[in-house]
């Protein structure tokens, strides 16, 4: 088991700040499963400009922090080393939204495993246990 912090994971992903949805991930077991932590608070920047009457946090970007918590543990195996993942398909359930400040805590779980195809699943619950969001995802395996 494994941990990457928020350096280790903009390396595996390139992905970085402000687009950067995962402050660390933790709990990797190669290749199985793995649960990011997002700090969502007051100064987020989503807030500053996403429904400025009632701000909260885009679907997208909730979509989002799954995707990234599933690729950056994909990428952490070395299976993944001259990996490219590239999502196909995607379904995501919404159940509560996130207007406040929180920790989002995404459980994600490798389903199955291809030499060209990845599932994977995942859910989001805030600091309460209460699930923001859940989703089934695919993703096509290539060469960098």
């Amino acid at each position: 088991m494994k941990d990457l912090n928020k350096k280790k994971i903009i390396s595996l992903t390139k992905i970085t700040e402000p687009f950067l949805m995962v402050d660390n991930i933790k709990n990797i077991l190669n290749l199985k499963s793995a649960t990011g932590i997002k700090k969502v608070n007051k100064n987020s920047w989503f807030f500053k400009c996403h429904f400025t009457n009632q701000p909260m946090m885009p679907g997208t970007l909730i979509q989002e922090t799954m995707l990234q918590t599933i690729i950056a543990t994909l990428y952490s195996s070395k299976r993944f080393k001259d990996k490219i993942c590239l999502i196909t398909s995607s379904k995501t359930n919404f159940f509560s939204k996130v207007d406040k400040p929180t920790v989002l805590n995404i459980n994600i779980k490798i389903l199955n495993m291809t030499k060209l195809k990845v599932e994977a699943t995942a859910i989001i619950k805030n600091h309460k246990n209460i699930k923001i969001a859940s989703g089934d995802f695919k993703y096509f395996i290539s060469i960098k």
